[in-house]
């Protein structure tokens, strides 16, 4: 355990694809702690150690004995039998990036937890330094660590913690959605290097002005884009005929459910 909260001692149980992606983005971030790895998945933890400058555990409990903050990065199903023989300490932070399961599920199938449990599920795009990272509840410690890989929005409340999760979802669509107009521009003829080029370019021009755009709506910049005229207004119109947006918060509305049942 280190003496030095600055740079704290993290652990992680679970390593998989979540736990890839958190690495390399706190590593890219300038996060200079020790950082100790469950070796139940010894080929993907041996990677992460020489990939990130990690350092691979005897076992799980030598994860928490070595740590001052755990990282709990398993499947939902899993939780129990991870947390049912672990022993923590008292002033340990545990942050839990299991989707779908509340502070309350986590005390409930652990035989010990420390109070100080954190949710914080961010998306894989923090490996770009981007993205954002939801935290319930607000904590500065996990707050800073989490500011080394995207931006940290924290909640006063698991229900909007839930609601940030289920847009982060969204992501995931987007990629679909991303991949479809740039088959649509290859199609037609163009090559496949400038059709990802002008569609991921486009996107990201598309967010960087909305994110300057603080204290207006975002429907409404549509409105001063989508004038009267416009070809932009035609396809906008089709969309709506076509009931291309109402499938999106349908689709918000099936995980959002899912993930609070």
């Amino acid at each position: 355990m280190s003496k030095d909260m600055t740079n704290p001692v993290l652990g992680i149980l679970g390593v998989g694809y979540f736990a890839s992606y958190f690495t390399s983005s706190l590593r890219k971030g300038g996060y200079k702690g020790k950082i100790y790895l469950s070796p139940r998945n010894a080929q993907t933890a041996e990677r992460i150690s020489k990939e990130h400058g990690c350092l691979i555990a005897q076992d799980n409990q030598d994860v928490i004995d070595k740590s001052d903050i755990i990282l709990l990065s398993v499947r939902p199903e899993q939780l129990p039998g991870l947390l049912e023989t672990l022993s923590f300490r008292d002033n340990q932070i545990v942050i839990t990036a299991v989707a779908g399961k509340t502070i309350a599920d986590h005390y409930a199938v652990a035989g010990h937890l420390p109070k100080t449990l954190i949710r914080m599920i961010p998306v894989c795009s923090i490996e770009a330094g981007e993205g954002v990272v939801p935290i319930y509840p607000p904590n500065p410690t996990v707050e800073k660590l989490a500011d080394y890989t995207g931006t940290p929005v924290s909640f006063d409340s698991e229900h909007d913690f839930d609601l940030a999760l289920t847009t982060s979802c969204m992501n995931g669509w987007l990629y679909e959605f991303f991949g479809m107009m740039t088959d649509w521009l290859e199609e037609k003829g163009l090559s496949q290097d400038k059709a990802r080029n002008v569609i991921l370019h486009n996107i990201r021009g598309a967010t960087a002005y909305a994110l300057q755009k603080e204290d207006q709506k975002l429907a409404d910049i549509t409105g001063e884009i989508a004038t009267e005229g416009t070809f932009t207004l035609e396809g906008l119109k089709l969309l709506k005929k076509q009931q291309g947006f109402t499938a999106w918060n349908q689709a918000l509305e099936h995980v959002h459910k899912k993930l609070t049942e």
